[in-house]
């Protein structure tokens, strides 16, 4: 047996190299193995080098974020940076607010200044994470069918899919802010609890979620598990604050500028203005309507399953704490999503959100009977969800060209192409 999965492991991390789609449908296919979460972060490197920064017709630099850090890359690599200068800016100028992707950047450009070998490197990391998380998800759901819930565990990889290496500093972060608190919530495993606190060197903005966590895992462990009266405050804290359409712009940049280091104040001026928000306003008219469609499908879908959820917690979980610790916390952290959605740049939280509340959804959905009244409603919203499960995966094709399906580990050195998929289908019908 153990030579026979031993086998199983070889073949498919070969089948990978030579194949990288047809590993991943292999390792989806088989995705309770030991071995396919490894085969999954062995594709998501792929998909990183591959990944298309820079599209036909476009001028690099203008457009995603991938292409200013490709930029970078050929800057450093042309230059006589050091490392002190890097951690100079850092620490005592601080005119970077992050350290995470100036410190990669640097030492691949002191290789290189391909832009595919960085965000290899970026994916390689970021893969690692995602895998995990997802996979953390998946060994624990009940041996048996999905049925409609594999629409439900395809949004869960979509949520915060690899093509968000593209922004990789926040997305980045998120990951590893999941892989650190979601045992915690679930086993009450404390030995990955302080990668929460490696999020701010990744993304500033991860200091205020730190704190929120930091300050959630110091209550006492019963409020978090065994209290309904606190359960059901946060219920109404949430369902508040998904009903707030404004928020004080200038009262908010002054508390933010009060609780943050002084370090902070430039770049929370950057994303707390009104001058922002109006800009990001035209932005979002340019957007095409089926993707602020699709976003808000999946936002009120996730918070009506949530909000179903406790009650049924209540019903058939009465002893599962970590449910009830998952709940309370997919809870206070969709609250301060919701508040944080009303600020420019600041609804990029209800992704993290979405990462803690389609667990919860996953987790109960699969455990209770078909009848429950949870379990129909979760069928019924499977039908709206099959909108942004549609939208995501396009969204997914504009990342990647052919590479994806007929190139592997070997052509990736020498087969470049920077036309999306989604841009051929466009040309063929």
């Amino acid at each position: 047996m153990q030579n026979h999965k031993g086998k199983n492991n070889t073949t498919s991390f070969l089948l990978t190299l030579f194949s990288p789609f047809a590993g991943l449908v292999y390792c989806l296919s088989r995705w309770r193995e030991p071995w396919a979460k490894n085969v999954f972060w062995l594709v998501c490197v792929y998909l990183g080098a591959i990944q298309v920064y820079w599209p036909e017709g476009t001028v690099l630099g203008i457009g995603a974020d991938g292409g200013r850090y490709v930029l970078e890359l050929m800057d450093m690599h042309g230059s006589g940076i050091t490392l002190s200068q890097i951690l100079g800016r850092y620490l005592i100028d601080q005119r970077t607010m992050d350290l995470y992707q100036p410190l990669i950047t640097y030492f691949i450009s002191r290789f290189t200044d391909n832009g595919h070998v960085l965000f290899a490197i970026y994916a390689f990391v970021f893969g690692f994470f995602y895998s995990r998380n997802i996979w953390y998800i998946l060994e624990k759901l009940p041996n048996k069918k999905m049925g409609g819930l594999a629409i439900v565990v395809t949004l869960y990889f979509l949520v915060c899919p690899i093509t968000s290496i593209n922004g990789v500093r926040m997305w980045t972060a998120t990951h590893v802010f999941v892989y650190g608190m979601m045992p915690y919530l679930l086993e009450r495993d404390r030995t990955k609890i302080w990668w929460v606190l490696v999020t701010p060197l990744i993304h500033f903005s991860f200091l205020y979620v730190s704190i929120f966590a930091l300050v959630y895992y110091f209550l006492p462990y019963r409020i978090k598990t065994n209290n309904r009266a606190v359960l059901s405050g946060a219920m109404l804290l949430f369902l508040f604050t998904l009903f707030i359409n404004t928020l004080n712009l200038g009262s908010v940049n002054g508390i933010l500028m009060e609780l943050s280091p002084e370090s902070y104040e430039e770049r929370i001026d950057q994303y707390v203005s009104q001058d922002v928000l109006d800009m990001r306003m035209e932005n979002k008219k340019m957007n095409n309507w089926y993707v602020a469609a699709s976003g808000n499908i999946m936002h009120w879908s996730f918070c009506l399953l949530l909000i179903m959820a406790a009650p049924c917690l209540r019903r058939n979980f009465k002893d599962e704490k970590g449910l009830y610790n998952l709940c309370l916390f997919a809870l206070l952290l969709g609250t301060f999503a919701n508040i944080m959605a009303l600020i420019p740049s600041g609804g990029r939280f209800q992704v993290l959100s979405n990462l803690f509340k389609v667990p919860l959804i996953l987790l109960v959905a699969m455990s209770v009977s078909k009848t429950d009244n949870f379990r129909k409603f979760v069928n019924v919203a499977l039908i709206v969800l099959l909108i942004p499960l549609v939208v995501e995966t396009r969204k997914f094709l504009e990342y990647y060209s052919i590479t994806l399906l007929f190139g592997n580990f070997i052509t990736v050195f020498f087969w470049e192409n920077n036309v999306p998929i989604i841009d051929i289908i466009k040309r063929i019908f």
